[in-house]
């Protein structure tokens, strides 16, 4: 029985042994390494690790982008017994330092010479590193800060090592990687997941969303989050599908075209910007066009007309998302009903799961066959869910993790073993999970009235005039929101009404703007809420929420305590 991630590994080189395992960018075209090129660099890059001297349990950290080379180094690390410490690209310098420095690594993986600079000046951290392995060219002020600690890639691979993985070196039981959870509440916290927690999240997942030999996934979440890492990267290894590497998010359509995937795993913000930009293509074309699309979207499927519907319009929308996509994964966050009945009005399913880094990661999914929007689907087999008293998602299974590395996992299990989620949800009867929010996330106005802050968001996000929301009113007397409006679509509506156009400061302030985004709340956000659910008041902000500035988690979700704390000045004007 194969019972570690290497093991699945070299049994799928022996079964494929000449298929493309890897495609990615060289010169702008995409080129395959296969599952047997793909073991042969990790033989020698263990056989590196072990020539070093790494032991059993030692952390090695990866900081890079998805290329090939994040897989090598990660199949690598496993078969020369030691632990993956994975780090989003999007960390500051101090968050990168922070998790060197608590996962006390010897060797760092790292991509490029911008990523090198997140530690390299941190002499703290710096010190207590033994190898810095280097992706790419660095500048010769970087060569003389690192001097002997230094290693190339390419030195690497120009040694003939030839290290041959062995069995009876791994336990299913021992921890492969220590993921730091990005927290959208308190501090990052170092999950250990175990090759049994990984594999066991595998098997169950490929029962209820079977993986072909011939999908080819297109790869453009970070491998340093635990979704993309086990849907994205185990799963098609373990079942010998291929991966293809976008170039980046802002690249993906292009890379769809050309890389003509047949699964892609995402978050919700992806799939309500290709929503929008559909949105935007058919309400710049023709009236014609516009009355063709609309026609098409009131059509029943299983019908002639459906059938006319999707030969003369739908077939044209998958063709520019590579026209092979069988299905889609959605999970870090919800997935608003409507963009998932639209994109499956359109001939793409959207299967929407729920999971967390502790439980590496899916507890649950919708399948092709047997799928509910607006809910997370069933449980995965294997493991059990109860909801408590309180509504909090409580899980037992394989996939639950052994503990936090260096910190003993207070308050996260009950007096009876169940993983308590912090999360509060309901299974209904027919046995499909919805998520309704997080417990430490819940709005309690001053009146005392509950308020799930994630619905009202999606509302507002799901608007053509907003691109990014979040919801304010704890402990105070009403509810209110800042809003990033969409600034693309405020132009074009500028446009289209004559209307003059400012920069995006002066903008916010604009009677004109601020109008547009009232009548919208008041007319499609507000007309469906509870009055204590309404927004009373808002604020524009001009620049985005993002990773970098610490105001977004890798998944795109709000880490509400950074953005509160940052608009602090603008959040009391609305309430004074």
């Amino acid at each position: 029985m194969l019972e570690t991630i290497p093991e699945v590994f070299f049994e799928a080189v022996k079964k494929y042994p000449d298929k493309a395992a890897l495609l990615y960018k060289k010169e702008g075209v995409y080129t395959a390494i296969t599952y047997k090129e793909l073991s042969e660099k990790v033989e020698i890059f263990s056989g590196w690790f072990s020539d070093f001297g790494i032991s059993k349990g030692d952390r090695i950290a990866i900081l890079s982008e998805n290329r090939p080379e994040w897989v090598i180094s990660d199949l690598s690390i496993m078969v020369a017994g030691a632990v993956v410490v994975p780090l989003h690209t999007t960390l500051n310098d101090k968050a990168v330092c922070d998790i060197l420095k608590h996962s006390e690594a010897g060797i760092v993986i790292v991509s490029t010479s911008g990523l090198l600079n997140r530690f390299l000046l941190n002499s703290e951290t710096f010190e207590k590193i033994k190898k810095v392995i280097c992706l790419e060219t660095l500048t010769a002020e970087q060569k003389d800060i690192l001097k002997n600690k230094a290693v190339s890639w390419g030195e690497i691979f120009s040694k003939n090592i030839n290290c041959k993985f062995e069995k009876t070196f791994l336990n299913p039981e021992d921890c492969c990687s220590v993921i730091y959870t990005s927290g959208t509440t308190g501090e990052p916290k170092g999950v250990m997941l175990t090759h049994r927690n990984f594999l066991s999240n595998v098997e169950a997942v490929n029962k209820v969303i079977p993986v072909k030999e011939s999908d080819i996934f297109l790869s453009f979440l970070p491998l340093s989050h635990v979704l993309e890492r086990m849907a994205g990267y185990y799963m098609p290894i373990c079942f010998g599908a291929t991966i293809a590497y976008a170039e980046s998010a802002k690249h993906l359509p292009a890379d769809l075209k050309e890389a003509r995937p047949t699964i892609m795993i995402s978050v919700p913000r992806i799939f309500e910007k290709f929503h929008d930009a559909i949105w935007d293509k058919v309400n710049s074309s023709g009236k014609l066009q516009r009355i063709i699309f609309k026609w098409a979207l009131r059509q029943k499927k299983n019908t002639l007309r459906y059938k006319i519907a999707d030969s003369a319009v739908f077939k044209k929308i998958r063709r520019q998302m590579g026209g092979r996509l069988r299905l889609t994964i959605s999970g870090g966050a919800s997935l608003d009903e409507s963009i998932g009945k639209f994109f499956s009005k359109i001939g793409i399913t959207i299967l929407e799961g729920y999971g967390l880094t502790e439980t590496s990661p899916v507890i649950s999914a919708n399948q092709e066959s047997d799928f509910k929007f607006g809910t997370v689907g069933k449980i995965i087999p294997g493991t059990i869910v109860k909801i408590a008293e309180n509504k909090e998602i409580l899980v037992k299974g394989p996939g639950v993790f052994k503990g936090y590395f260096k910190r003993e996992p207070v308050g996260c299990f009950d007096k009876d073993g169940w993983f308590c989620t912090g999360d509060l949800g309901f299974i209904d009867k027919k046995g499909f999970l919805t998520v309704i929010g997080r417990s430490k996330e819940m709005i309690v106005t001053s009146g005392g009235k509950n308020v799930w802050p994630e619905p009202i968001e999606s509302l507002l996000n799901n608007d053509r005039f907003i691109s990014q929301s979040i919801i304010i009113g704890n402990n105070r007397k009403f509810i209110s929101a800042l809003i990033v409006p969409d600034w693309q679509e405020i132009e074009i509506y500028f446009k289209q009404n004559n209307l003059f156009l400012q920069g995006h400061d002066k903008l916010i302030n604009s009677q004109s703007v601020l109008e547009i985004i009232q009548k919208r709340i008041d007319e499609k956000i507000n007309s469906g809420l509870n009055d204590f659910e309404k927004i009373k008041k808002f604020r524009l902000l001009s620049q985005e929420f993002s990773q970098e500035q610490g105001e977004l988690t890798a998944t795109l979700k709000l880490r509400r305590h950074v953005i509160e704390t940052r608009n602090d000045k603008i959040i009391e004007s609305i309430y004074s």
